[in-house]
């Protein structure tokens, strides 16, 4: 484990290795219970296309309508682990874009606050080819956080590239910190797939895991270390996912109280 995420994790570890709580499984496969979606231009519980619903065991998000699928409690101080697949269905007018969610840690605030469709939140992206770059999810400037990173060249701009041991810099709503092995080369096309890329193809079941310990979080995707930070200013909130275009299976998500 590299330094800077050894640093965030050294207390979350030592909690698990003593009496750590058993995770709560959120997904129960038959029906959306702890879970209500929120559709643009429709308002919570209004879904008459069907975007958010169970399939074959899994929670599912269609995509075909922008807005969020959200946990109906708050959450603070835990690991979460979650296993999800891309769908094989994409919508106007991202069907030639690259499949895009997003996984929103400590979302807070009213639904549809953003964009019309969903919370202020701190964003583990979820978008072929850049799954594990963290963003700001909102306007919200109670949302910033810190994180090692150096600038290098990404999709013909600058970016800021996750690199424990590098310079600390500020982020701010806006701001993204992309994960190290991300194709400089990246185009928001369907399908991009970079050659250090980990996340599998459509149909095939991937697993995020986020300890959000404190002000921290640190994320892994399939065993690879994706991005981490800290001095988050919110730390507690709901958790959610983005319906945009794309959709998005989840097997399973579950959630480990760490203290």
């Amino acid at each position: 484990m590299r330094a800077f995420a050894l640093g965030i994790l050294v207390a979350g570890l030592a909690v698990l290795g003593a009496k750590a709580a058993e995770p709560v499984e959120l997904v129960n496969g038959k029906d959306m219970t702890g879970w209500y979606g929120y559709v643009k231009g429709r308002g919570k519980g209004s879904d008459p296309k069907g975007v958010f619903g169970v399939k074959d065991g899994n929670l599912r998000i269609s995509g075909e309508e922008w807005g969020a699928l959200t946990t109906e409690k708050e959450f603070s101080n835990y690991k979460l682990t979650l296993v999800y697949a891309w769908g094989g269905k994409v919508f106007p007018p991202r069907e030639k874009t690259a499949r895009d969610s997003g996984l929103i840690l400590h979302a807070t605030g009213a639904d549809g606050v953003y964009a019309e469709s969903w919370m202020n939140g701190l964003q583990c992206n979820m978008i072929e080819g850049g799954t594990g770059d963290i963003s700001i999810l909102g306007k919200d400037a109670s949302y910033t956080f810190l994180a090692p990173c150096e600038e290098r060249p990404a999709g013909g701009k600058k970016g800021l590239y996750y690199k424990p041991g590098a310079p600390e810099k500020t982020f701010t709503p806006g701001g993204r910190l992309l994960w190290p092995g991300k194709d400089p080369a990246w185009a928001n096309t369907l399908g991009f797939k970079g050659k250090n890329d980990p996340e599998l193809p459509p149909g095939q079941f991937n697993t995020i895991v986020c300890v959000c310990k404190g002000d921290s979080v640190v994320i892994t995707l399939n065993g690879t270390e994706m991005s981490a930070a800290k001095g988050l200013k919110t730390t507690k909130g709901k958790i959610q996912f983005q319906s945009e275009g794309a959709e998005l299976l989840i097997k399973s998500l579950k959630v480990q109280p760490l203290d």
